[in-house]
């Protein structure tokens, strides 16, 4: 008999918050082999392929798509045929797929989870306006009915992600001009952003390494757990800070898997 395949598994690894986000589970099913040496494939992603079976009600309770050059014999009685497709995140079930049943789907209410029932089946899940509490491990599981009950997953990272809409803000620069042996003392503040952003000072357009100047003050959480990072620059002016009579001072904002922008 052959088994039950996991062809590919996609979870988007990045979404903004308030966008849909596609899950897809592409699995072959396969039967035993028949009499004249073909055999009989159960392949959902093949549509384009063949025709989907569908119930007298007109509805697509088994999205099983059989390819043109295999026939699916089922008087053989070795046909593996599906039992269900389940959903988890963070090992929590979500949604349910079983096409022998009388409502083949079925959705569970988990924090961050909304099923779009309309754009969903057997080998996909819509899941429509996410939070950060979208973020996790997403995972499918394919299960086969008797007699080989065969079972394969795959899973997936989820992040979910909030630009922020502005900054980063340099406060403390009113002054324009420093004396050499003045101390500069400037707070650099990012926009509200989720996960958090990473302020970089620069001076002259090098990177601040110098932990004597740079002072980290603790984030701040924001309504719908959006955070707001700061950072300061606390310095003493030096000759060599100046380059032809001017010192340029920047703070950039660093929000993987994207840099965002910067002040100065």
């Amino acid at each position: 008999s052959l088994a039950l395949r996991l062809k590919t598994v996609h979870i988007p690894p990045y979404k903004h918050r308030g966008e849909s986000a596609l899950l897809q589970c592409q699995y072959e099913l396969k039967g035993q082999q028949s009499h004249n040496g073909h055999h009989s494939y159960h392949s959902p992603n093949q549509q384009q392929r063949g025709r989907p079976w569908n119930d007298s009600a007109g509805g697509y309770r088994h999205h099983v798509y059989h390819d043109h050059d295999y026939y699916s014999d089922s008087d053989s009685g070795g046909d593996e045929r599906l039992y269900s497709i389940q959903w988890y995140k963070d090992n929590e079930e979500f949604y349910r797929y079983v096409p022998s049943a009388s409502q083949p789907i079925k959705s569970y209410k988990i924090e961050g989870i909304r099923v779009d029932p309309n754009h969903s089946d057997g080998t996909k899940v819509m899941l429509k306006s996410l939070t950060l509490k979208s973020s996790g491990v997403y995972r499918c599981e394919i299960s086969a009915e008797a007699p080989n009950f065969d079972s394969v997953q795959g899973e997936g990272r989820m992040d979910v992600i909030y630009l922020p809409r502005d900054g980063p803000h340099i406060n403390g620069s009113e002054k324009k001009s420093y004396h050499i042996g003045e101390t500069m003392d400037l707070n650099c503040t990012s926009g509200r952003s989720y996960p958090a952003s990473t302020l970089q000072w620069y001076l002259n357009d090098d990177l601040v390494l110098d932990p004597r100047y740079i002072v980290h003050y603790p984030r701040m959480v924001n309504q719908h757990g959006l955070l707001t990072s700061f950072l300061g620059l606390s310095m003493v002016v030096q000759p060599h800070h100046y380059i032809d009579g001017s010192m340029k001072l920047k703070c950039v904002a660093n929000l993987s898997p994207v840099l965002w922008r910067n002040g100065q």
